[in-house]
């Protein structure tokens, strides 16, 4: 054997172990690493392909995928015998300072196997300078030993030394180099089709980094780079345009110093709109996708084709110089990106090129996760939720650390729209916009549920509450709805271990404390607080009715009539018992709180009898002598003269009409006995006539003090009916404190106050007079008294 004939062989025999060792590395390799390797056969000719790229020009690329056939093609240089002698040997004749050049059809083509063992190249063949031949080669890599291979290598080798000798029909041009793989396994055909998902989701990338490709096409759907915009604000910024026959793309990018950082967006409405950075997308580039990448701590694609890249293309060297230098470089771009956005008015959306993922393996992707995690937290990029319009944006923390913005925190996701509905209209908190917290809820994770709301009404009140509420005439059913939507994500039981609810004081207090007022009569309520009992504080507020179904299976917890008339039973039997045994004499307070249980008595017999068992049947007990004969005495002259119990309000009523018309100095003594005279023969119709004054006055002061946003009122006419103090006297908050509204129509340019409720009222600090002539209404103050009846003088002597 010649030296020549052992050289050869020892080549041949090299040229076998390498692609053996290689083809037993990816058929033994796991089911999850072959479908990533069969994920990037279309990179490793797309690759090759960009290597044959002829100097000064742009090559285009083709992919037909149909009936299980891959025809890859370009129209780049053509085979020459160096090119075929490395693809068949796999021995590289390139040095290693050129190892960025993939076109040396290394391992990466290798991977291609896994398509298919035979491959097919059509095209044409170098033969010298401008002078080519047609080609058609078999690279075939089937077998299952080691002899096989080497069999099929040294057959490749004679054919390509045929190839070389060939000249006839020599050509000036060039044709297409193609590619066609074979597929038959149902899984390859999987991983083809998930290959030319990943191709479509990249190709706006690989157009925009690669200067050598000047179009992809698949099946007919060509793609290329069309405008590139250039920022007037950031120089570095760039929008570029990627033309495709179905649609158009679009790429945000940035340059500095050979890195470029981009992320996909949309123009909508004349505002820029960034979109989400798909799953399957690798975050580094080295001009064309590392797979592999996916999940690096980037929150959109960095692109460097001074990248140290590993032997397999899957990722970059960790700890090699250049690549961290690269990557400070592209986190600098990014946190340009967000100040621009910080002061935009026309993006939106930013969330989705802010969310990352921590790194713990990584040393240079740990430093881009801190670095960029602290500037997005502290970029006023957040757009928050302003019920009045308009954009304002504010950082999720601020320079000490503190979060300053509330994302909805829930345990069912449904609830999570409901939960934000019911934060808007808090002021407490800062919420992202509604089209938008979700994504920021992505990047800087839930932070406020149920119970962070709970916790602010822990040694609160509702007053206190309404001050934050952006609609506080609402407060009951903003809590109701708190209450319910809370109860729904986490169970009822849950929610009475820790839930602050308010009582018939407004106080919040812990629901293990409260109690349900099945409807107690007031009165009776009254009578029991009056003797010491503390029983409002104990019962829920009755606009709260979020709880009926855990009252109805918890009846401990109802407080009833039975039940409150027991206390008052027991708390009065022990002032009686007192008076009977240690003689103590009986207060005049005692006494009014015995005589309103007394009427109560009077206006409910049957409810006595059965309530109060024991103390109806000694109610006698409830009056002392000096107030029985008090009572005696007034209904003496009642009797005596001859007036009926049903007409004693009446009466009373008319008591003060009459002083009124009498102490009139603007009257004449004819007017004043033809008013008296009115009075007394028509008092049902002056009722009549006044209570429809009355009404009137009362809707229409009702509807424009709610129209005030200094007033607070019940949110119905009929809610504050049941509330009044008396048919004039009004509860109502001014300014968050609590005042008395006394309404009296003022018909005829005058004011005649009738109840003693109402002068009650008035004789405080915290009350209102306000007047409705039917067409407006107005507050009536002591100035404007003072003003209009010309009094310069008021006497204290009797105050």
């Amino acid at each position: 054997m010649s030296n020549e004939e052992i050289l050869l062989n020892k080549v041949l025999d090299a040229s076998s172990n390498t692609i053996w060792d290689e083809l037993k590395k990816i058929r033994e390799s796991s089911e999850l690493e072959k479908k990533t390797i069969r994920r990037r056969w279309i990179w490793e000719l797309i690759q090759n392909a960009s290597d044959c790229t002829p100097k000064g020009k742009k090559i285009d690329i083709k992919i037909v995928y149909s009936n299980n056939q891959i025809i890859f093609s370009h129209n780049g240089l053509p085979f020459s015998y160096g090119n075929l002698l490395d693809l068949i040997t796999q021995i590289s004749s390139k040095p290693s300072s050129e190892e960025k050049k993939t076109g040396k059809f290394g391992t990466g083509f290798m991977s291609t196997h896994l398509l298919s063992e035979i491959v097919q190249i059509e095209g044409s063949f170098i033969h010298e300078e401008n002078k080519y031949t047609n080609l058609v080669f078999t690279v075939d890599r089937s077998g299952d030993h080691y002899s096989d291979i080497k069999n099929k290598t040294k057959i490749m080798l004679e054919q390509l030394e045929l190839v070389s000798r060939n000249q006839e029909e020599l050509k000036e041009k060039y044709v297409d180099t193609k590619f066609i793989y074979s597929i038959e396994d149902d899984d390859i055909i999987e991983a083809v089709e998930e290959g030319i998902l990943d191709l479509k989701e990249t190709i706006p990338y690989v157009l925009t980094f690669n200067e050598n490709i000047n179009s992809i096409t698949y099946n007919g759907n060509c793609y290329k780079k069309g405008t590139e915009i250039t920022s007037n604000k950031n120089d570095k910024l760039k929008v570029v345009q990627i033309n495709a026959s179905d649609s158009n793309k679009k790429l945000l990018i940035l340059n500095e110093n050979n890195v470029t950082i981009g992320c996909s967006i949309e123009s909508k409405n004349d505002k820029l709109y960034f979109l989400p950075l798909s799953s399957t997308i690798p975050k580094i580039f080295c001009e064309f996708p590392l797979l592999g990448t996916e999940e690096f701590s980037f929150p959109i694609v960095v692109n460097s084709n001074l990248f140290e890249v590993e032997r397999d293309r899957n990722a970059i060297r960790d700890s090699n110089p250049v690549n961290n230098e690269l990557i400070k470089v592209a986190v600098s771009l990014y946190k340009e990106l967000i100040d621009y956005c910080s002061k935009s008015t026309m993006t939106r959306n930013e969330f989705n090129i802010c969310i990352l993922k921590p790194s713990t393996s990584s040393t240079i992707q740990a430093y881009s996760y801190k670095e960029i995690k602290e500037h997005i937290e502290k970029s006023a990029i957040v757009p928050i939720h302003n019920h009045l319009g308009g954009l304002k944006r504010l950082a999720f923390k601020d320079n000490n650390g503190k979060v300053k913005i509330a994302i909805p925190k829930t345990k069912k996701s449904i609830h999570k729209d409901l939960l934000w509905d019911i934060l808007s209209n808090y002021n407490g908190v800062s919420i992202p916009i509604k089209d938008t917290y979700l994504g920021w809820a992505a990047v800087f994770e839930e932070n406020v549920g149920f119970y962070w709301i709970n916790n602010i009404f822990k040694d609160s009140s509702i007053d206190k509450l309404i001050v934050w509420l952006k609609d506080k005439t609402q407060y009951a059913d903003w809590l109701n709805t708190f209450y319910s939507l809370w109860i729904r994500d986490v169970g009822v039981e849950e929610v009475v271990e820790s839930a602050f609810v308010p009582n018939q004081i407004n106080e919040f207090v812990q629901f293990g404390n409260i109690y349900l007022d099945k409807n107690i009569d007031n009165e009776l309520k009254n009578i029991l607080i009056l003797l010491g009992g503390k029983i409002n504080g104990q019962l829920l507020n009755q606009d709260i009715i979020s709880f009926e179904h855990y009252f109805e299976e918890h009846p401990n917890k109802i407080k009833t009539n039975e039940i409150c008339s027991d206390q008052i039973d027991i708390k009065v039997s022990q002032l009686l018992s007192k008076e009977a045994i240690d003689r103590v004499e009986r207060k005049e307070s005692t006494q009014k709180i015995f005589n309103r249980l007394t009427n109560w008595f009077l206006s409910n017999p049957e409810k006595s009898k059965e309530w109060f068992e024991n103390l109806y049947s000694k109610r006698m007990m409830l009056s002392s002598p000096e107030e029985n004969l008090r009572r005696y005495k007034i209904a003496e002259k009642i009797e005596e003269n001859n007036i009926k119990y049903e007409e004693l309000d009446e009466i009373i009523n008319n008591r003060d009409k009459v002083i009124e018309i009498i102490n009139n100095s603007e009257l004449s003594r004819e007017d004043i006995i033809d008013q008296l005279k009115h009075i007394v023969t028509s008092t049902e119709e002056m009722k009549r006539y006044v209570e429809k004054l009355l009404c009137r006055s009362t809707e229409n002061i009702f509807n424009y003090l709610s129209s005030l946003k200094n007033y607070t009122l019940p949110a119905t006419l009929e809610k504050w009916m049941n509330e009044k103090y008396s048919d004039t006297v009004f509860p109502a908050k001014y300014k968050g404190d609590d005042i008395r509204i006394v309404i009296r129509p003022s018909d005829y340019q005058k004011i005649i106050f009738y109840y003693d409720e109402e002068l009650e009222a008035l004789d405080d600090y915290a009350y209102q007079l306000w007047t409705d002539d039917g067409e407006k209404q107005k507050m009536v103050t002591l100035g404007d008294l003072l003003k209009t009846t010309g009094i310069s003088k008021i006497p204290l002597t009797k105050i």
